[in-house]
């Protein structure tokens, strides 16, 4: 079937099957969602209970009759459908599915997404890696990041978010020094205002890459208000954020060192290009989320120009990519593009 002739004839979630790709742990991501048009699927997994829940049960629905290769116009359709819902969870729900129709749309062209999107798309993307978990405490903790970073990967990152002021300042030097090179910090919303701004005279500007999310809420007078009180300190934000118009805003006043959506969260493959295009814009840095890993490869591969490396869950991406058949490893610090057709990978079912 030509895919310019295809409409989406069903929507529907799938429960993962747990023999195959589990067993599950809490917080595991357990349902697909599937797109079928002209005899063939689209899928994306693993997505979570709740978003999923949403495509069953409200915008499966909005999505039938609609063209496979109209992107934005079935965005537009879902989140006028969602209305004042079209935020959080809502982004979240219209992102898995429109990365379902991408590798539906791919599937049917015979190209994988990123060829989709670009004519000349790289072969390989390059990856930092996360290990949030971690506790830099620890008494591992030297051996587990010295040997992260041993790995090739562009950098790496880790959480700090209960330690006191000067121990984060102490930990983030350690950490640089284990793996040889800077490291970005995520401090996971938690630091909130005035420990962000004790920390930032603390911290060494040739340890640290960035410190991301500081704050629990990440808008304009938020963010604003931190760089006037804290000159000279690295941030990062993205993955809160529900509207481009906002990252937009956010991006030009804020200029951080680092822009991190996630290309589902926000809205999936067809939003992120516009969220990829405002950083580009102002020059910003963009270093994809890692939570959708395979649609940030896509994109990446397709737009290297106005995307770096992407976030590697070095726990979290192996228990969700066990659910896939054709997983993404990386490999010197970078992923092979998948060369089939759509996301390039099947979903164990």
């Amino acid at each position: 079937m030509d895919p310019a002739d295809a409409v989406i004839d069903r929507v529907r979630v799938e429960r993962l099957d747990e023999d195959v790709a589990g067993p599950w742990a809490r917080g595991d991501s357990r349902f697909a969602v599937v797109v079928e048009a002209g005899g063939m699927d689209g899928v994306f997994a693993p997505v979570d209970e709740l978003p999923a829940a949403l495509v069953a049960t409200w915008l499966g629905q909005s999505a039938l009759r609609h063209p496979v290769t109209d992107h934005t116009g079935l965005l537009r359709r879902l989140l006028a459908e969602l209305g004042p819902h079209a935020a959080g969870l809502g982004r979240w729900a219209v992102g898995a599915l429109d990365c379902a129709v991408w590798d539906l749309h791919g599937r049917l062209a015979d190209l994988p997404v990123a060829a989709l999107l670009s004519d000349r798309p790289t072969p390989q993307v390059p990856v930092y890696a996360s290990w949030l978990s971690l506790d830099l405490n620890a008494a591992s903790a030297a051996e587990s990041v010295k040997a992260t970073a041993g790995e090739g990967f562009a950098f790496t990152k880790w959480a700090l978010r209960d330690a006191e002021v000067r121990e984060i300042a102490l930990l983030a030097r350690r950490a640089a020094q284990w793996a040889g090179q800077s490291v970005a910090l995520d401090a996971l919303g938690t630091w909130g205002h005035l420990r962000t701004m004790d920390v930032a005279p603390l911290l060494d500007s040739e340890a640290v890459r960035w410190v991301e999310d500081p704050l629990a809420r990440t808008d304009r007078t938020a963010y604003t208000r931190l760089r006037c009180r804290s000159e000279g300190l690295p941030v990062a934000f993205g993955e809160r954020l529900s509207h481009v118009e906002d990252a937009r805003a956010l991006l030009e006043v804020c200029r951080p060192e680092a822009f991190t959506f996630d290309a589902v969260w926000c809205g999936g493959i067809t939003e992120a290009q516009g969220w990829l295009g405002a950083a580009h814009d102002v020059r910003v840095p963009v270093h994809l989320h890692g939570r959708a890993f395979l649609p940030a490869v896509h994109l990446a591969a397709a737009f290297p120009h106005a995307a770096g490396a992407v976030e590697y869950q070095v726990v979290w991406e192996p228990r969700r990519q066990r659910a896939l058949r054709g997983t993404l490893r990386p490999d010197g610090g970078h992923v092979v593009l998948p060369d089939r057709p759509g996301l390039g990978v099947e979903v164990r079912r």
